[in-house]
């Protein structure tokens, strides 16, 4: 068996995750991770749909694996014939490790997040938005790595939102892993829709659970001006909702009751900014400047 940190959770697992952090301390896993059979009444329920959401029970059915999240703190996975456990694995530290915080009343956000002395900045945005490009300025500007694609932010209520580190690795696409001089053969392919793969993060990472400064949404817009504008009232909730990593599985289930009700704590305890970059125009560094200018008033 094999133990890592991930997300402030200690983790007991059967598989091995070279890019997690090993936990080489004593007591009690968080979590397990371990193969088993799915129960059958699960597996019968795969002719209708392909996921289910519970409190106590979540599972998701793909081509490559099933997987059973128990209570908060079980894992259980089935991979299925042909499956490749790569992928296996990814859907467990994406799909599976999202639905069992949400059965912990934690929330999985789909961001990037960097940290310094003050605390995590999550960027936000989707594909294309520019959250690579915003994320490495600000590793070159002194923040320290949190995530890539994920972080775990738990909010109580009347308290400051907590974000929790993922693993010291990043996504690139093919051409920019191979531009940057690494071994495809060394490296662990994620993506095989948008071919990427996970690399080493070299600089300095942060290990630690540390207060959320604030949440940078990033988006393209038309127009020929780089729009900012704070983001207030309930569309703080909406814009929450809309970036959780599991936002396209639950659909309209993100705005139930529970899970409503975490995305309105952390809107209310995270100030959050919308930048939008005009379509065609090359505006990176006054959209970096927007961003860190906001960061600091935060």
């Amino acid at each position: 068996m094999y133990t890592y940190q991930l997300f402030g959770l200690k983790l007991k697992t059967d598989l091995e995750f070279k890019q997690l952090i090993t936990d080489i301390g004593y007591g009690e896993p968080d979590v397990t991770i371990t193969s088993g059979s799915i129960p059958e009444d699960i597996i019968q329920k795969e002719t209708k749909r392909k996921y289910e959401f519970g409190e106590k029970i979540s599972w998701l059915s793909n081509k490559t694996c099933r997987l059973m999240v128990e209570s908060g703190n079980q894992i259980i996975y089935s991979l299925k014939e042909g499956g490749n456990s790569e992928y296996l694995r990814n859907y467990i530290l994406g799909w599976g490790m999202s639905m069992l915080v949400l059965q912990r009343g934690i929330l999985a956000i789909h961001c990037s997040a960097v940290a310094d002395e003050r605390g995590a900045i999550l960027i936000c945005g989707e594909s294309g938005a520019g959250k690579s490009t915003m994320t490495t300025a600000f590793l070159e500007n002194g923040y320290r790595l949190m995530a890539d694609d994920m972080a775990f932010v738990e909010v109580k209520p009347g308290e400051k939102a907590l974000a929790s580190p993922a693993f010291p690795y990043q996504k690139l696409c093919r051409d920019a892993a191979l531009a940057k001089g690494y071994n495809l053969d060394e490296l662990i392919y994620i993506d095989e829709d948008k071919d990427k793969f996970l690399v080493p993060y070299r600089g300095e990472f942060q290990l630690d659970t540390v207060p959320v400064r604030g949440m940078l949404v990033l988006g393209v817009i038309n127009g020929d001006e780089v729009l900012t504008r704070e983001v207030i009232g309930l569309n703080r909730f909406h814009m929450v909702a809309n970036n959780l990593f599991l936002r396209h599985l639950l659909g309209e289930q993100k705005y139930e009751p529970r899970t409503g009700q975490l995305c309105l704590n952390m809107a209310a305890a995270v100030p959050i900014e919308f930048i939008g970059r005009p379509a065609g125009y090359d505006t990176a560094r006054e959209v970096m400047e927007k961003a860190f200018s906001t960061v600091e008033k935060w």
